[in-house]
C-alpha cells in the first residue's frame, strides 16, 4: 500500500495544531489563575507556552502524545531533505551539516516535550533552547535553499520567504521581554512573552507544512 508523504505530513501537522490549541485554550480555561501567577506578583494575560503543555494533565500527555507522532514524521522530512540536496550535488559537509540541524531540532522539540519545565527544568531548558535556536537556523537555511530552487518550487517561495523575518523579531522579542520579566518584574511583560511563543509555535508548524508536505507531496512510502 502506498502512503503520500503529504499525506503524513498533514496528519502530524494537524495533530500539533490541536495538542498545541487544546492545550493553551484548556490551561486558560480551567488552570488560569495558576498559569498565570509569576514570582513577580503583578498582572498578566497569558501564561507561558512551556507552562501550557507540560504543568497541567491531561494537556501533559495530549502534547506528547500529538507531538511524539510530528517528531517521527519530521525525521522521514529530514530523510527526504537529504536526499533533496545530493540530489542537487551538494557538498557532503554542507548536507550533513544542514541535516544534522534539522536533526537537533527535532530532539529540542522531543526534550521539552517530555520533561516538563516543572518536573526537570535542566532538560526542558535544554531543549526549549535546541529548539527554537535551531528552529530559526533551519528557517533560514531552508528559506534561502527554496529561493534558489534547490527544495521547492515557485508557489512555496512566497509562501515562506517571510518566515525568517518573523522568527528574528519573535526570537528576539521572546528573549528581551523574559529578561525584563525576570529582572524588572514589569506588569504584563510576562502575557508579551507569551504571546510572542504562540507566534513562534504556529510559525513553526506553518513553515513545516509549507515547505515539507506541500514540497514533497510527490513522494510515497510502500507499506506492505
Amino acid at each position: 500500500m502506498a502512503v503520500s508523504y503529504s499525506y503524513l505530513a498533514a496528519t502530524a501537522i494537524h495533530l500539533a495544531s490541536f495538542a498545541s490549541i487544546f492545550c493553551y485554550g484548556y490551561t486558560m480555561w480551567n488552570n488560569f489563575k495558576d498559569s498565570t501567577f509569576t514570582h513577580c506578583h503583578v498582572w498578566n494575560l497569558l501564561p507561558s507556552f512551556s507552562s501550557t503543555i507540560g504543568n497541567y494533565t491531561p494537556q501533559r500527555y495530549i502534547w506528547r502524545f500529538c507531538v511524539g507522532i510530528s517528531c517521527v514524521v519530521r525525521h522521514f522530512s529530514i530523510f527526504l531533505f537529504y536526499h533533496s540536496l545530493k540530489r542537487y550535488n551538494k557538498s557532503g559537509a554542507i548536507v550533513n551539516l544542514l541535516t544534522a540541524m534539522r536533526s537537533i531540532e527535532v530532539i529540542g522539540l522531543f526534550l521539552l516535550s517530555v520533561f516538563a519545565s516543572t518536573e526537570i527544568f535542566p532538560a526542558h531548558a535544554f531543549g526549549f533552547c535546541l529548539f527554537f535556536l535551531f528552529s530559526t537556523l533551519n528557517i533560514t537555511a531552508v528559506s534561502r535553499l527554496m529561493s534558489n530552487g534547490v527544495t521547492g518550487s515557485g508557489h512555496i517561495n512566497s509562501k515562506t520567504r517571510w518566515y525568517p523575518a518573523i522568527y528574528y523579531l519573535t526570537f528576539f522579542g521572546c528573549f528581551v521581554s523574559y529578561i525584563a520579566h525576570e529582572k524588572l518584574c514589569l506588569p504584563g511583560i510576562y502575557t508579551v512573552f507569551g504571546g510572542l511563543e504562540i507566534v513562534m509555535v504556529a510559525s513553526n508548524i506553518m513553515f513545516w507544512y509549507h515547505s515539507d508536505a506541500l514540497d514533497w507531496s510527490a513522494y510515497t512510502f510502500s507499506i506492505e
